[in-house]
């Protein structure tokens, strides 16, 4: 998962994604929760900073992290406050008013006991009354589609292949990408593979594994709509308030 491969052209690769959804998503937790006039927001698993970048210009105090060196040094161009960091053991000694660990970033956690350790983590750099909010995918999404799902994708420089299949028995979600990147000084293409496995966990796990003397939990949602997940939510956001 170092990414090293993809970084370069991950937003290319994910131009599809709506990060508007979240913006507002953001945004309705914050005046609903936070009163306050300048909303200061640390984001873990930020990849290359497309989502800070907005918030950013929104007027939000910024921060974010990502564990791959290679897309923290992608996040850097784009002009925010980025370093590279381990969720589970995160190197901040300031407290915000949000934490965000968004678009399945938390899937890649293998057990439960990592996200308890996440939890305890993003404890420390919250402010009291602080929201942490993070999603997950479900085993309906890997089902529905991404149980053996091929892809691919033409650009100028580059052709990239992905393979997404899941092990119902482990709960693994696997993305496998080969890229093709062409060489202008050789005139050929080289080939470099990123292997991503992600653990879906249920969301009563998780739910469990949040601490109540810590955290309140404000909601588990389903999608962006900030209403009850079902069995057939595809992403579930769950919004907790720092006690």
């Amino acid at each position: 998962m170092s990414y090293n491969a993809l970084a370069p052209i991950y937003d290319r690769i994910m131009c599809h994604v709506e990060y508007e959804e979240w913006i507002v998503l953001i945004d309705k937790i914050v005046k609903k929760y936070i009163n306050k006039d300048t909303i200061s927001i640390f984001e873990i698993g930020g990849g290359t900073g497309v989502l800070g970048e907005h918030l950013k210009g929104l007027g939000y105090a910024y921060t974010g992290s990502d564990l791959s060196l290679y897309m923290s040094r992608e996040a850097g161009k784009k002009s925010i406050p980025y370093f590279c960091a381990d969720a589970r053991l995160l190197p901040v000694r300031r407290q915000f008013d949000v934490v965000l660990f968004l678009y399945d970033g938390i899937n890649y956690l293998q057990t439960i006991q990592e996200y308890k350790k996440v939890f305890s983590e993003v404890s420390e750099c919250l402010n009291r009354g602080g929201i942490f909010l993070f999603d997950i995918t479900t085993e309906y999404n890997s089902m529905e589609h991404f149980y053996d799902f091929l892809d691919f994708e033409e650009f100028s420089d580059c052709s990239v292949v992905r393979h997404s299949y899941y092990d119902e028995l482990t709960s693994l979600q696997h993305n496998d990408f080969t890229i093709f990147s062409f060489d202008p000084k050789t005139k050929k293409y080289d080939k470099f593979t990123d292997k991503h496995i992600q653990k879906v966990f249920p969301a009563q796990h998780i739910e469990e594994a949040i601490p109540v003397k810590t955290f309140e939990t404000v909601g588990i949602w389903d999608e962006f709509r900030m209403k009850k997940y079902s069995s057939r939510s595809e992403r579930i956001h769950f919004c907790l308030k720092r006690k």
